[in-house]
């Protein structure tokens, strides 16, 4: 059980996120990582970005290329597949349906810490 709960944190909360900014544009490592917070407020470190954008990549959700950068080095972008938009889709059906149990789960505190 743990002792404090600051930050309520979803396992794989990310993976959504990542697929839903590759729909709204094909995109590299760092600049999903700004988009992050900005769009979904979700943040992870790199590592992490890269291991599940890996994780994408090998099932088939996902494709990277390599470009070169118009002022830098060469990147990596990262685009979404149809499957992609498929898994996304799946994911946004499971989200609506337990943000509907998270939300209930809050009324219900709410009204019950309000009458006490």
């Amino acid at each position: 059980m743990r002792r404090s709960c600051p930050k309520v944190i979803i396992e794989n909360f990310f993976e959504p996120c990542l697929l839903f900014l590759l729909l709204q544009k094909p995109s590299y490592g760092y600049e999903i990582k700004a988009n992050l917070d900005q769009k979904c407020g979700c943040q992870a470190n790199i590592g992490n970005l890269y291991r599940c954008l890996a994780r994408l990549e090998k099932a088939g959700h996902i494709t990277k290329q390599n470009t070169l950068g118009q002022k830098g080095p060469e990147r990596i972008v990262y685009r979404i597949t149809a499957t992609g938009r498929a898994l996304l889709a799946e994911w946004m059906a499971e989200l609506e349906t337990e943000a509907g149990k998270i939300n209930k789960l809050i009324i219900n505190y709410k009204n019950t810490h309000e009458n006490h």
